[in-house]
């Protein structure tokens, strides 16, 4: 695991309480909205890489059955006990959540048939050559299925945040965000999977307005990976952050979060 790697899960961990009162809102529909576009079917082996609280690993767990196999991964280990609980408390025997590293993970003999990854991708120290890791977990033609933010997705939100965090600090450009502008359109996100040696690229586009409150803000944006523009300020210092990111988003009149998600799968 790189240092990078490590400060990911510490900075999900850290907001672990916070992301997952995002869960009912965001995270569990593109979960979702993930699992359709991914169809697991009964009795199926499936890898859900950067699983987080099981938003996509719980709707894939209850697909596959008990004769299924759901293998749920994530640097995260706050976000893997919300996990295990929410599976325990539906009896999903079949989904086991592991705190690993998935870009070193090694699957069953015989390989996959579904691996999944919502929201993940982007975050790999190499996307290309990490995702290229998990097709090569796949059985002959089994699938893979990503799920990205598209192009301008959150914008109004995530410039707000910025620009209340750059009163205190410079906000470099994030890698994650570098990787993402390569398949952040229908067409680049199905010419990406296509690059990885696969086969029938489908992607499919959904939207929803999710409604912001002050509160509601800024829990996602401590709760999610922005949470780590804060590390090193003082608490007076976020605080400030705080306010200015309140005022940006009343000043601008957001007061929906633009969630527009990519969901591309295709076959090896």
């Amino acid at each position: 695991m790189t240092e990078q790697q490590a400060a990911i899960g510490q900075v999900f961990s850290a907001g672990a309480e916070e992301f997952h009162r995002w869960s009912p809102r965001l995270w569990d529909p593109i979960g979702r909205a993930t699992v359709e576009m991914s169809a697991p079917a009964v009795g199926e082996r499936v890898l859900d890489a950067c699983c987080g609280a099981g938003a996509s690993a719980l709707p894939a767990a209850r697909a596959v059955g008990p004769g299924g196999l759901v293998d749920a991964v994530d640097l995260s280990g706050a976000l893997l006990a919300l996990g295990e609980r929410r599976a325990r408390q539906e009896g999903l025997a079949n989904l086991g959540f592991h705190h690993h590293d998935v870009t070193t993970w090694t699957g069953p003999q015989g390989g996959y048939d579904l691996v999944q990854c919502a929201l993940g991708v982007f975050f790999f120290p190499d996307m290309d050559r990490d995702t290229a890791k998990l097709v090569r977990l796949l059985r002959p033609g089994g699938r893979l299925t990503v799920t990205v933010w598209e192009k301008g997705a959150l914008s109004g939100w995530v410039q707000a945040f910025k620009g209340a965090v750059e009163t205190e600090r410079h906000v470099p450009a994030a890698p994650p965000s570098d990787q993402l502008a390569r398949i952040d359109t229908a067409d680049a996100l199905a010419a990406w999977l296509k690059d990885l040696g696969l086969s029938d690229p489908r992607v499919v586009r959904r939207a929803l307005a999710v409604p912001l409150t002050p509160t509601t803000a800024w829990d996602l944006a401590v709760g999610s990976a922005t949470r780590g523009l804060l590390n090193g300020l003082t608490p007076d210092a976020v605080e400030r952050v705080r306010g200015r990111f309140t005022a940006a988003l009343e000043e601008a009149s957001v007061t929906d979060l633009d969630v527009r998600i990519l969901t591309g799968t295709a076959r090896t």
